[in-house]
Parts: C-alpha cells; structure tokens; sequence
C-alpha cells in the first residue's frame, strides 16, 4: 500500500488533539503527554537506525543533548525565536552526526556501537566540565521560546500542540523515507550488507545518510525539550539515557515505525507512576522490563500481532 497515513493513524492523532480538551487533563498531565510524545518521536528515530539498518547506537543521547544546548544557548542569550533555536539544533547536531558516522559507520556490529559510545562519553565530558555551559549545572532558568513575536509556548496546551505537530511531521517523513527506494536499501543493509554492496550500493554513505536523518531527529527533540523544561544538563547525554532511548525501542517493536512511539510512550508513562510510589521504582521498570523481553520479544506490538495471528513485518 502506498498510502502516506492510515484512517487509523488518523483516528489516533485526532484523539491525541482532542485530549487537551478532556476535563481531567490538568497541568500535571499535560506536561506527561508531552515527555510521552517526545521520546516517542526520540524512540522512532532510533528505530531508523536499529529497526531498519540493523545499526545499534549507544551515543543517541548525544544527538538530543546537543540539540538541547543548542536551544539553551540561544534562549540563555535573548533569542527566543523557536525557528532559531531548531535551526541552530540542526546545524550543531548535523555536524556532529555527519564527524561520527564518518568513522562509525565504516565499522560493524558491536564496533559500531561502541564508537557512537565513545564519541558520545567525550561530548558528555565537554559539557560536563566546561564553564562555559554551565558545568555540571548546565544551563538552568531558561525563558519560553517563541513560536511567533508575542506568541510565547509558555503554557501547557501549547507546548502540547507543538509536540503532537512535531510527532506526526516526524512520524510522515520516517513513513515516507522507509517506504522509499532509499528505506528499501537500508533493508537490503541490514539483511546482508555484503550483499547490498556487491550489487553497487554505496553502503557508507547510505549509513550515513540514515544517521543524518536520526540524528536531526533527535536533536529537534531535544531543542524542543530545552524549550518545555526550561534547562539543558550534561545528564541530557549521559549514556543512559541513550540506553533508554534503546529499550523504548525495544519495548515498541524493532523495524516498526509506530511501536518505539507506543514503547517510548509506554516507557515514560511506567517510570513516571511507579516513582510515584515507591523510591526504587527502577527496579519494578525493571522487572516489568524483563517480563516484556521474555514474553513479547517482537515488543508490544508485536505482541498485539501475535495475538491476532497476522504474521510479522513492517508495520511502518
């Protein structure tokens, strides 16, 4: 099928519209919907990467912290234009992607991943003992980015709006990208990349073609959460956030498109309520996080298919 968007995926976003106007979504809630969203669309683009290349990053985190101080920088300094501050996240996060996945994406497998690794720990480090941003502190008290002149996202429902916007332009370019000859080749990668390059393919550049993309991803997120939680910190690119990024994967459903968005939803929504009641919720995620791998190892959706008897596949 070569439709871009399902009735279904319009249904669902349609309701993700209409929730700010349900009577129980208070300030609270609202600002959960947002987290929920945005590392779904994070997740989603990870997915591009782990789903469809078969390429695992453990430096995700990088690319989202930098699109974070990207926006911090600018906010900090009086420019409040949210054009600004996402062009400026994807100039900095571009030429960040494009230095790693010109020495990552000559390597394979578990080298890969390690590189990201490496390179994200250095940019980590920077931040996290440079003065110049902050230090350990980071960039704190940040004023609302302006959508428009006079036209502050300082409230809840704004902010909302801008996430579900960005979730479903994010989630329509992926669509259109995996559906393509050039999502066809990062298949054909992931299946066999000797082979994929034996019949001509230029195999480096179309991994770093597809790094590019995440990375930009990633990083409007991140310009975007430094924009809603008025700070950007080093533990925005700390390791384990990327590592989480890598189980919303995950928990959704690798090659899929819409589960990293349902796991990264899923994800944020788990951690947020178990906190709430006990201190070492990590362990109950865990524990719930086990349970997952060991009895829905496709993920959720996955999952969903099973218990339906339709048979796997792309469910971009």
């Amino acid at each position: 099928m070569n439709r871009t968007i399902s009735w279904r995926t319009v249904v669902v976003f349609a309701a993700l519209a209409a929730l700010p106007l349900t009577p129980w979504m208070s300030k609270y809630y609202m600002l959960l919907a947002f987290d929920a969203l945005l590392f779904g669309a994070v997740a989603m683009s990870l997915d591009l990467l782990i789903g469809y290349t078969g390429m695992v990053s453990f430096g995700h985190a990088a690319f989202f912290g930098l699109g974070a101080y990207s926006a911090a920088v600018l906010l900090e300094r009086g420019v409040l234009s949210l054009w600004l501050c996402l062009g400026l996240a994807v100039v900095v996060v571009g030429a960040y992607a494009l230095t790693v996945s010109a020495f990552a994406t000559n390597r394979r497998g578990i080298y890969f991943a390690l590189l990201t690794l490496v390179f994200a720990e250095v940019v980590y480090t920077f931040f996290r003992y440079t003065q110049t941003f902050g230090g350990s502190d980071g960039i704190q008290g940040l004023p609302a980015p302006q959508l428009l002149p006079g036209m502050a996202l300082d409230t809840p429902v704004r902010i909302y709006y801008l996430v579900l916007a960005y979730l479903l332009l994010a989630y329509l370019a992926c669509r259109v990208l995996v559906r393509s000859h050039f999502g066809r080749v990062l298949v054909a990668i992931r299946e066999n990349e000797a082979r994929a390059r034996f019949i001509g393919y230029n195999v480096q550049r179309y991994k770093m073609g597809v790094c590019l993309i995440s990375a930009i991803l990633s990083g409007l997120a991140g310009a975007l959460y430094a924009g809603r939680a008025a700070y950007a910190t080093p533990d925005l690119l700390h390791w384990s956030i990327s590592g989480e990024f890598i189980i919303m994967v995950m928990i959704g459903g690798l090659g899929t498109l819409v589960g990293p968005i349902i796991g990264g939803a899923f994800f944020i929504l788990l951690q947020e309520k178990v906190s709430s009641y006990v201190e070492w919720y990590s362990i109950v995620v865990g524990v719930v996080l086990v349970l997952i791998v060991l009895f829905a190892p496709r993920g959720l959706l996955g999952f969903r298919r099973a218990w339906r008897g339709r048979p796997g596949g792309e469910a971009a």
